[in-house]
């Protein structure tokens, strides 16, 4: 059983949510998706609450979800997207934790997101604007990760990669 908590951040389609599960269950530990828990938490899905409520409600909601995983003391955590374009975030989420960012190459990301309606940031924007936000977003997130693990192979070869990064033998 591992004894720490891993926390995976990466751009939109980078793989967090199926590295992550697959990686829990590979190491017998607890799982948790930050924006499944904030959409099981406030009862709203993600284009709802932006629609709503808009963006800055948003962060905050998601930065009361980062507040709540900070506390677990081991299990793996993919986190949404932006979260740690965000200080406050990578400050939280940083402490007591090994923050490993996912990066896939861009046009994979952008063929994902292409069939994908459930992200809003992403929903109006041209393939140009996503590829700046990548750019912007990829330094954002090497300030808080500990490690950078590529995931252009299969799911488990990006799991076995952190697995020998994480050391849970």
């Amino acid at each position: 059983m591992l004894n720490k908590k891993i926390v995976l951040c990466g751009f939109m389609a980078s793989g967090k949510t199926t590295v992550g599960r697959a990686l829990a269950k590979e190491i017998s530990t607890n799982y948790i998706d930050t924006d499944e828990l904030l959409i099981e938490t406030y009862e709203m899905d993600i284009p709802t609450i932006f629609e709503k409520h808009g963006e800055d409600y948003f962060r905050d909601l998601e930065h009361d979800i980062a507040k709540k995983v900070s506390k677990m003391t081991s299990g793996v955590i993919s986190t949404g997207g932006g979260m740690l374009t965000f200080d406050r975030n990578g400050e939280v989420l940083k402490n007591g934790g090994i923050i490993i960012c996912l990066v896939r190459d861009f046009d994979r990301i952008y063929e994902d997101l292409l069939s994908d309606t459930n992200r809003p940031l992403a929903r109006d924007k041209s393939k140009e604007e996503l590829k700046k936000m990548y750019d912007m977003r990829i330094s954002k997130y090497q300030k808080y990760a500990d490690y950078t693990v590529e995931n252009n192979g299969s799911v488990e070869d990006c799991v076995k990669k952190i697995i020998s990064i994480i050391d849970v033998n």
